[in-house]
């Protein structure tokens, strides 16, 4: 488990069947790189969740809460897996852990829907209505 400030419930199952309770860690890559998929069990979270974007970019399947995964815009059951209580979260990920195929397929989904939604271009465009300039004529290369 890596994420800031374990509560002391979560700090308890650290060496508990196979468990690691890593905290906080300086770069989350290495560990999601390692990972078979990403739980994001928040129950309080404000605004955009980068650490869901990170996940779903580097193509984990990602099972989460509705508050982690405000301000995403991702599909639910497509490109990530909301759920709503412990249950349901255990359920989701024990799901996709025993159908790797699913899981990859949710995976590459999560991480079009980042390359396609959470960039730069797409993120500043509506700025250009907001202020009022009229957007250039784009031709795409054949």
């Amino acid at each position: 488990i890596v994420g800031r400030k374990p509560s002391p419930e979560v700090i308890a199952l650290h060496e508990v069947n196979g468990c690691n309770v890593w905290g906080m860690v300086e770069d989350i890559r290495p560990w999601l790189k390692a990972a078979d998929m990403a739980l994001v069990p928040l129950n309080i979270a404000r605004g955009v969740q980068n650490k869901v974007l990170e996940a779903m970019a580097m193509c984990l399947p990602t099972v989460l809460t509705p508050g982690a995964a405000t301000g995403i815009g991702a599909n639910n059951g497509k490109q990530l897996v909301i759920a709503e209580s412990d249950e349901e979260l255990a359920h989701a990920a024990i799901k996709l852990l025993q159908d790797t195929r699913r899981a990859r397929i949710k995976g590459l989904a999560a991480r079009n829907f980042v390359c396609d939604h959470a960039n730069w271009q797409s993120a500043l465009a509506p700025l250009l209505d907001i202020v009022g300039v009229k957007r250039r004529a784009t031709r795409n290369a054949a």
